[in-house]
């Protein structure tokens, strides 16, 4: 989501509130169904419930584009491949579902839907629309949103037990509702596999599969108006595709895996376990400079340490040269001047001394209140030790001249 990932409360609480949302909506949208005057197999009202709860997460919740992510119209040849997957499952499906009543039972035609009073085509329109409007909030949004800490399989079976328990059906008695939960959770989790590593280009698989199972349902099984036998053909039937179409996905990943040697995050440039890696690179570059801090203060204090140290030592080497130096220039002096010049220059000395003592103990002092790490720090112990030795040089010629001047 930085990358502006989702923290962990915003994510757990986006996926909360959608939930409630959706199933508040669903209760509440009930009564307006005999309002409009749709037949619930044209259009189920309810089914405006996700969508309504992700357009309210995303006006309330933060990181708009992250939420958006899976909500992209562009095209690509994974989504075109994808697209032809999301025509050919329901068939297998429905082919299945189709032998199962020619085997088990009479023929599949004797437990079609009747009273379907309305032209073909506005059946279709209205399941393509009912489609859209369940999977924009199901698949683009919340399928999205859960990716985003979890990578697709997980992801899928959370949002497939939230799915069926949207469309949970106890109208009918609790071995239908079973049944149906079977049929909507491995639906859900077919529609979790299609959609994986499409970049967010999800609405376009997930509309059409979602529109080819409820429309051919309509038209060769009866389970909408409670018939046993025809939910438990279909959630066998689509329990059998689920496992099959996920096994073989996981198969042709694995081998190329072994066959390539590569990460299942090579293969899958989508991979939504991305998050985590860029996570643990941050925190790993974080480390990095971190310690490469730490060791440069450390080289940093060294080397001050030891300039500093260098320059204790020139400072006490030239205090302990001064007397020498002096008594050299004595030496070479006239007796008959040894009296008042010899007085005169051992107070300069004795200044001269003095005041390189106290520029010595200023250097000293001036390291052990700073810290010594700091490089402006050196450049001041520097010119301060520089200046006092320039000035005794000068003192000392001076001396030199004046001695031999006389």
């Amino acid at each position: 989501m930085k990358n502006n990932k989702i923290s962990g409360f915003q994510w757990a609480m986006t996926i909360f509130v959608f939930f409630v949302i959706t199933m508040a909506l669903s209760i509440m949208l009930r009564d307006f169904q005999s309002i409009i005057g749709v037949k619930h197999f044209i259009f189920e009202v309810t089914d405006l419930a996700p969508l309504i709860a992700a357009i309210i997460c995303i006006l309330v919740f933060k990181y708009k584009k992250v939420q958006l992510a899976g909500l992209k119209f562009s095209i690509s040849l994974k989504v075109i491949e994808r697209l032809l997957l999301a025509l050919i499952l329901p068939l297998i499906i429905l082919i299945i579902g189709m032998y199962s009543f020619n085997t088990f039972a009479d023929s599949f035609i004797l437990l079609q839907s009747t009273g379907l009073s309305v032209p073909i085509t506005h059946i279709l329109i209205g399941h393509i629309l009912m489609a859209f409007v369940v999977e924009f909030g199901f698949r683009s949004y919340l399928q999205n949103i859960v990716e985003t800490k979890m990578n697709t399989f997980f992801a899928s079976i959370v949002v497939g037990l939230m799915y069926s328990v949207f469309s949970a059906n106890t109208t009918y008695g609790t071995e239908f509702a079973a049944y149906n939960f079977l049929y909507t959770f491995s639906f859900s989790m077919i529609l979790g596999e299609l959609i994986r590593a499409t970049k967010g280009r999800t609405i376009y698989i997930a509309t059409t599969f979602h529109a080819s199972m409820t429309f051919g349902l309509i038209f060769l099984f009866s389970e909408e108006i409670g018939d046993l036998f025809s939910i438990k053909v279909i959630a066998i039937s689509t329990a059998i595709v689920a496992v099959g179409y996920i096994g073989l996905s996981l198969i042709i990943r694995g081998i190329a895996y072994l066959t390539t040697r590569r990460n299942l995050e090579e293969l899958e440039p989508n991979n939504y376990l991305d998050h985590v890696n860029d996570d643990e690179e941050t925190n790993h570059t974080e480390a990095e400079k971190s310690s490469s801090n730490i060791k440069d203060a450390e080289k940093t204090g060294v080397a001050t340490a030891s300039t500093v140290g260098v320059a204790k030592n020139d400072t006490e080497n030239t205090v302990a040269d001064e007397p020498s130096i002096h008594e050299g220039t004595e030496k070479t002096e006239p007796q008959h001047h040894i009296g008042n010049q010899t007085e005169s220059n051992h107070d300069e000395d004795h200044d001269i001394t003095s005041e390189s003592v106290e520029s010595a103990e200023s250097v000293k002092q001036a390291p052990q209140s700073d810290d010594l790490t700091n490089d402006s720090n050196e450049d001041e112990i520097e010119q301060s030790l520089k200046e006092p030795a320039t000035y005794k040089e000068d003192r000392r010629s001076s001396v030199v001249i004046d001695a031999e001047k006389h």
